[in-house]
């Protein structure tokens, strides 16, 4: 019994593998050949350290593939399903961004499988579209089972059944293109599935656009071992690679392309294997230049798709038959309702031979057909004479000219021509200029497709039935790949590519009244999944420049109070409308921060472009983007560099910068600009580069704010720190935490702080300070008449040292804010600094966490608090106790400055010393925040609930 089981589920296995080789690529099918015969798609695994993972989920949404694969690990296809130590995932999720390549990887596992190349530990593989109506219509496992052999189909799912999936690879291939209501809840077999409700050894493969990522992992988080893979495209290498395969045959013409591909916005979106596909065949057929945003590139697209048919139409089909066709549909209605003697004129067709006897008859004869159902048979029957014989038109004509009744119509049809009527046409017509090539009859097509999109869009559907033969020959859609031989009577159909029903979608959309297309945009702005389509919808509208449109149109795509996003930016530049982006911004200064968490070149152009085109200034946040060199150097050579006389805040932090995009930024320090503050922060700068950047703030005489924080400063680059302090007369603030400042470079700092006479802020903490140069920052506070705020957190400050610094605070007259945090404070120190405090008149806000502060040190620095002008002071996580916290208390009762106390984290405190807190607080209403840790929470008074925060920040 057994052996006639694993019979059928090698016939089964034989069945699949012959149906995956059945899915061939031929020339005339999409996507073009060049790019089914070149897969070599980047996959990596996702990172499992959450908080990594998170700065990656979008990357794929903007295909900053470089950085992508530093941060995350390739992973071959043979190795899919398998972690490092040999066990096997029981779920994978494949995610990738529109046109990447999911589905194209689908299938590969699935062929390669059946060519015993890999996946070879499991019996079966099964792959299924998700699009298709067949399979979503599903609500157990065997119905997704397809085989001609009921007994083969029967037993194989027995047998599934019986080992629980053991052995077995689902794969379902497109869950974004799973009705929403499909996606999660005990309905959906899919959603069991993936959950392993159905099946527990069952191993699933799903692909899916990061847009229904939200859903895929609350189904995958119940499963245990699950493995997380991106389709990222391609890369450099096999852009290149891809463009030298398509033009083997034509190494002059791949010259010129290459010289058109310099362009930024071009050369991103090619990391994108549709795109790049498109963009080859759109060169290729037109030998020009490739379009520049989306919207062009799928209107050429949709046009190229089109005119092939036309020309297709032209070759099978004699001269002047597709104009007579166009004529005759055109006028249908008028002749059907304008034809009084049906019979009468039966039989002058047919004594011209333009009708057959039969048709003749079945007018004549048939009583219980109304006029308009005879008139209808008649047209029909023509129009098919047309079809095989154009010259019958012209009969058709002139015996219509010999019926008075007719005359008017005749007149219509022998009018102005069809494409002069067509331009004077409905407004529908008249609007989409980008198709106004086309004949009417395509045009008439195309609508329909359109609406086709527009509606499977709106109710989550991508599958379409009973398409009539003239649509599916446009070659926008195509039959829902017959994976399986079954008997299902109903063709389905989708778009070639879902971003090509997208695009669609929007092109019907913007035929629509302006009042509706608002509408839709503003439903669909929000969601995820519309992304693609409200884009091409800005593309197409080009948005309005009138005022009060703009106005509409500013307060659904820039909602008032919100940051830009790069979203924002890409629907402004579909339009290529530098007076809408004019009007949008305003004179307001923008703030731009990136929400997405990787940006690639396009991004940036886009950016640069808005940025450029606008009238007001910028404020600019990248930190943390994992920005490439190419993409970098986008916002210092697009546009000749325009975009820094707009913008007045850069922060780039946490991204590499190499040190030629260090040598750009240093030349733009040097020639006019607008920037005010230059974020730097955890950049990689290597001595090079860092010397580029501080030499030209040297000379920089706009420069506010700079952060270097996080980049090693060798003494060299210290000692040009300290000469541009010396000379520099505009920078107020300088972060210089955790920069590995040796003596000798510290020392250069200090130098250079002390003659400079803007400097407000100066951050060291995390660098380790000694004594001697304690000492000397103790005497620039002496002197210094400038500095408001000294950050020496974590500087591994000796009693000594502190000392020092502290006897400086005594004389100083503008410090307002001193931390001191993460630098031991013993009893000795502290009587220093509360003799300090009693003679400091301006020191308003002093950080001393983790001091390692005891009851007797509270009890020194008491006595100098009672005499200060402090407004906060933060003891968090220090060792003191009750008899520390009477002393606070004490201080408390009536300090007439103090508003903000934090003792989050101080454990030896017990209720008491927390009582005697509350109680003062009780009685000064002056003091306006007190910070406990949470378990002190049920001791604090009703009263102060809205006084008392249990963190420490």
């Amino acid at each position: 019994m057994e052996n006639k089981v694993q019979h059928k589920v090698e016939q089964y296995r034989t069945f699949l593998t012959a149906s995956y080789e059945r899915v061939q690529i031929t020339k005339d099918q999409w996507p073009p050949v060049q790019f089914q015969e070149f897969i070599k798609l980047v996959t990596v695994e996702k990172l499992d350290d959450v908080t990594k993972e998170d700065i990656c989920t979008e990357a794929m949404m903007n295909g900053n593939l470089a950085i992508v694969k530093r941060m995350k690990k390739s992973i071959e296809m043979e190795k899919i399903g398998r972690f490092e130590d040999g066990t096997l995932a029981s779920c994978i999720i494949v995610e990738g961004i529109p046109g990447v390549g999911k589905s194209t990887l689908a299938w590969q596992l699935g062929r390669r499988w059946g060519k015993k190349e890999i996946l070879q530990h499991f019996q079966l593989v099964i792959v299924l579209h998700l699009r298709d109506e067949r399979v979503q219509k599903a609500r157990k496992i065997s119905e997704l089972l397809y085989h001609p052999n009921t007994v083969v189909r029967e037993a194989v799912f027995e047998w599934i059944s019986t080992t629980l999936g053991e052995n077995v690879l689902l794969i379902l291939d497109g869950y974004d293109e799973l009705p929403s209501d499909f996606q999660i809840g005990d309905r959906s077999i899919f959603a069991r599935i993936i959950k392993g409700e159905e099946l527990p050894k069952l191993t699933v493969l799903v692909t899916s656009r990061p847009s229904a990522n939200r859903n895929l992992y609350q189904l995958c988080r119940i499963q245990a071992k699950c493995q997380y893979i991106e389709v990222v495209g391609f890369d450099e290498k096999e852009i290149q690679e891809y463009i030298e395969h398509a033009f083997k045959h034509n190494i002059e013409l791949m010259e010129r392309f290459q010289l058109y591909i310099v362009y930024p916005h071009i050369h991103s979106l090619m990391y994108v294997p549709i795109n790049c596909a498109i963009i080859l065949e759109l060169f290729m057929e037109h030998k020009g230049k490739p379009p520049q945003t989306l919207t062009e590139l799928y209107t050429a697209l949709t046009n190229t798709l089109l005119q092939r048919h036309e020309q297709k139409a032209k070759e099978k089909t004699p001269v002047g038959m597709t104009y007579a066709v166009d004529l005759l549909k055109k006028h249908y209605i008028d002749l059907v309702g304008t034809i009084q003697d049906p019979a009468g004129l039966a039989g002058s067709l047919y004594s011209r031979g333009i009708i057959s006897k039969l048709v003749m008859s079945k007018v004549q004869q048939r009583g219980d057909l109304i006029t308009k159902e005879k008139n209808e048979v008649l047209i029909n029957a023509v129009e098919a004479q047309v079809t095989t014989d154009p010259s019958v038109f012209q009969m058709f004509m002139e015996v219509m000219e010999g019926e008075p009744s007719l005359s008017t119509i005749v007149e219509k049809m022998r009018g102005p021509s069809d494409s002069v009527a067509r331009n004077k046409g409905g407004v529908t017509l008249s609007k989409m200029t980008c198709f106004e090539a086309l004949s009417s009859t395509t045009l008439s097509q195309l609508q329909t497709v359109a609406k086709l999109a527009y509606q499977g869009t709106i109710n989550d559907r991508l599958i379409s039935h009973n398409v009539e033969d003239n649509i599916e020959s446009l070659g926008l859609l195509q039959k829902v790949p017959q994976l399986y031989s079954t008997s299902s009577p109903k063709a389905s159909y989708n778009f070639v590519h879902k971003t090509l029903q997208e695009f669609l979608t929007a092109w019907y959309v913007s035929s629509l009244p302006t009042s509706e297309q608002r509408v839709f945009v503003k439903d669909s702005i929000t969601k995820p999944h519309m992304a693609m389509t409200v884009r091409f919808m800005a593309g197409l509208s080009k948005f309005q420049t009138s005022s009060k449109d703009i106005y509409d149109w500013a307060s659904i795509v820039m909602p008032v109070g919100k940051q830009i996003s790069i979203e924002n930016l890409h629907w402004v530049f579909e339009t290529e409308n530098p007076t809408f982006i004019q009007k949008l911004m305003g004179n307001k200064e923008q703030t731009f921060y990136c929400f997405c968490t990787s940006l690639n070149p396009c991004d940036l152009y886009v950016l640069v472009y808005c940025i450029v085109n606008s009238s007001t200034k910028w404020s600019v946040n990248l930190t943390s983007r994992d920005m490439t060199d190419k993409c970098m150097k986008m916002l210092f050579l697009v546009e000749e560099g325009k975009a820094f006389h707009h913008i007045t805040s850069l922060k780039l932090s946490g991204n590499t910068i190499l040190t030629s995009i260090a040598s750009l930024l240093g030349m733009m320090l040097k020639e006019k600009n607008t920037l005010k503050e230059l974020d730097l922060c955890r950049c990689g700068l290597q001595s090079e580069g860092l010397e580029e950047v501080i030499k030209s703030v040297q000379v920089n005489t706009r420069l506010e704010t700079l952060d270097l924080s996080e980049n090693t400063i060798d003494d060299m680059r210290a000692s040009c720190l300290g000469m541009m302090l010396k000379e520099n007369t505009t920078l107020k603030q300088l972060y210089l935490r955790y920069c590995g400042l040796q003596p000798d470079g510290l020392e250069d700092v200090i130098k250079g702080v002390q003659v400079n006479t803007k400097l407000e802020t100066l951050v060291l903490s995390e660098n380790t300070i000694d004594n001697q140069r304690a000492s000397y920052l103790g005497m620039i506070l002496k002197e210094n008449n400038t500095l408001k705020q000294l950050d020496l957190r974590d500087s591994t400050l000796q009693p000594a040292g502190l000392e020092e610094v502290i006897k400086g605070i005594e004389v100083n007259t503008k410090l307002e804010n001193l931390r001191l945090s993460d630098n031991t404070i013993d009893k000795k120190t502290a009587s220093c600094l509360a003799h300090a405090l009693k003679h400091n008149t301006t020191l308003s806000d002093l950080r001393l966490r983790w001091c390692d502060l005891r009851d007797e040190a509270i009890g020194e620095l008491c006595g100098g608090l009672k005499l200060c002008k402090l407004k906060t002071l933060e003891l968090v996580g220090n060792e003191f106790g009750d008899q520390g916290a009477r002393g606070l208390a004490d201080v408390l009762k009536d300090h007439p400055t103090l508003e903000v106390l934090n003792v989050y984290g101080c454990g030896e405190m017990s209720g008491e010393g927390v009582k005697c807190l509350t109680d003062v607080m009780m009685s000064n209403t002056r003091v306006k925040m007190l910070a406990l840790s949470e378990k002190y929470k049920p001791l604090v008074p009703q009263k102060l609930v809205n006084r008392i925060k249990y963190d420490g920040l």
